[in-house]
This record gives C-alpha cells, sequence and structure tokens, in this order.
C-alpha cells in the first residue's frame, strides 16, 4: 500500500466511522426514519466490456434502511458509478434460485433455514449466472474496484491480515470455476447435514477452501474493500432483531430436514 492509498484509506476510515456514530445517534431519536435504497440503478456511463461485468449486487431483507445503511450504499455508488447496481430482498432471492437452479440445488437452497446462509448461497449462484461484484450491506469499497479488477481477470477473493479468505466481498465471471466449486461444496454440506455453523456450511470457510483448492491469490481486504466502517449491527438488523447469523444459528438448526416444506 503507497503512502497515498494508506492516508485515502485512513481518510475513509475516519469518514465511515464518524458517519457511523452521528446516524446511531439520529437512530435513537427518530428511530422509525428510513430511507428506501432502489432496487436497480443504471450506470451512469459506457465503459470497456470484461470478463467481470461491471455491475454491483446485494441483498437485505428489505430495500426500506436506517442511516448508516443508506450512507453506506450511496458511498459504494459514487465509486461504481460506471456499475450497474442491483438490490435483491429475501423473496427475489428465493425467486431467482427457484428459476434459475431448479432441481437439487434449489431444494438445498430450501432446507437453510437462517436468512444468513440463504445470502451465502445466493450470492454464489447470482455470480455464477450473471458475473459482478457482490457485497455485503454492511461492507464498503475501499477504492475504486477498478483499479483492482484486470479486464481480462475471471475472478477477485479478498483475505484478513491473517490470510483467512472472506466472502463479503466477492467478484467474479459468470460460471467462475472457483464459484461452481464453492457452490458444489454447499450443497454437499447441506445433504450430509454435518455442520453447526453458518460459517463452515455456507460461509467464509467454504469459499476459503474452495480458493486454496484452485490455487487463486486472493488480495488483501484493505485494498479494495471493507466491512463496518458505515454500520453496526443495530443499525443494520434494528428492523429485523436476531437477524444476524449468529443469533440466528443460536435460535434454531441451520438446516431442514428434506421432509420440510421451506418457503
Amino acid at each position: 500500500m503507497t503512502l497515498l492509498d494508506a492516508i485515502r484509506y485512513r481518510a475513509m476510515k475516519i469518514g465511515g466511522n464518524s458517519s457511523k456514530v452521528l446516524f446511531s445517534l439520529h437512530l435513537m431519536l427518530f428511530p422509525r426514519q428510513r430511507r428506501q435504497i432502489p432496487a436497480y440503478l443504471a450506470p451512469s456511463s459506457c465503459a470497456p466490456q470484461r470478463r467481470i461485468p461491471r455491475i454491483v449486487w446485494q441483498t437485505n431483507y428489505s430495500r426500506s434502511v436506517t442511516r448508516q445503511v443508506y450512507m453506506c450504499f450511496r458511498f459504494n455508488r459514487l465509486l461504481t458509478r460506471n456499475y450497474a447496481y442491483n438490490l435483491f430482498d429475501d423473496a427475489q432471492c428465493d425467486r431467482f434460485v427457484a428459476e434459475n437452479y431448479p432441481g437439487e440445488i434449489n431444494e438445498a437452497y430450501r432446507r437453510l433455514t437462517v436468512g444468513a446462509a440463504r445470502a451465502d448461497f445466493w450470492r454464489v449462484l447470482v455470480l455464477l449466472r450473471h458475473g459482478g461484484i457482490y457485497l455485503d450491506m454492511d461492507a464498503n469499497f475501499s477504492d475504486l474496484p477498478d483499479r483492482h479488477i484486470d479486464a481480462a481477470a475471471e475472478s477477485l477473493f479478498i483475505a484478513m491480515n491473517n490470510g483467512e479468505v472472506t466472502n463479503y466481498f466477492i467478484a467474479s465471471a459468470p460460471g467462475d470455476a472457483v464459484l461452481k466449486d464453492v457452490c458444489d461444496r454447499i450443497v454437499r454440506n447441506i445433504n450430509e447435514g454435518l455442520l453447526q455453523s453458518v460459517y463452515d456450511l455456507t460461509g467464509p470457510r467454504v469459499l476459503e477452501a474452495a480458493v486454496k483448492a484452485h490455487g487463486v491469490q486472493p488480495l488483501n481486504y484493505k485494498k479494495i474493500c471493507v466491512q463496518g466502517q458505515f454500520v453496526n449491527k443495530r443499525g443494520q438488523y434494528v428492523d429485523k432483531p436476531g437477524g444476524d447469523w449468529l443469533t440466528a444459528q443460536a435460535s434454531a438448526p441451520i438446516i431442514a430436514s428434506k421432509d420440510e416444506n421451506r418457503s
């Protein structure tokens, strides 16, 4: 990381955390006020095509969000104005999987009882089908993604400082081999039903195993995308108490039996 990159990263971190504190106070004073994030935004300009399409994908239980989440969205949009933007709610994610992956994949997906686990699986499936960039609602770019995604690149994954691969940001071309492997591993995990944590069943642990198996070198997360700078847990889940994966997986089995009809 160059000196200029370090200064930019520090400024983003200070600005994001200051915004988070400010809008935490706003949420205390005005607990019912929300902003709407659009379901789709077209790119502001045309850019040369590349293997990883300029599309940003996100999912949330609602498009009505707190100021924290909305500010994070606006910051990300500032850095990706030449990208199409798509936000799927839970129902749209379910329909997408049912329409595009009928059969074993959809059946496995429908057995997941925790929203975060379904979101883990959906991000892999939507990128396999369309390609682009996925990032969590509490994640924000730390730089222009075009600076780090080569025109011929098939994928880009990020790792924490300790080298562990994480899945709050994923970029890939349609049909990427690593994500196909991730999909297969998730289906196998669900069918075997042995894992007791979303993190291991559908989350970062699965992606890390596939990335390492394919010999792909991840990028340090600070260079392109960080998490939690603009948004804290209350700001994200105030309208869905217990919606975070740790709380949700502690309250019920992660996987429903095959006999149960998950909607």
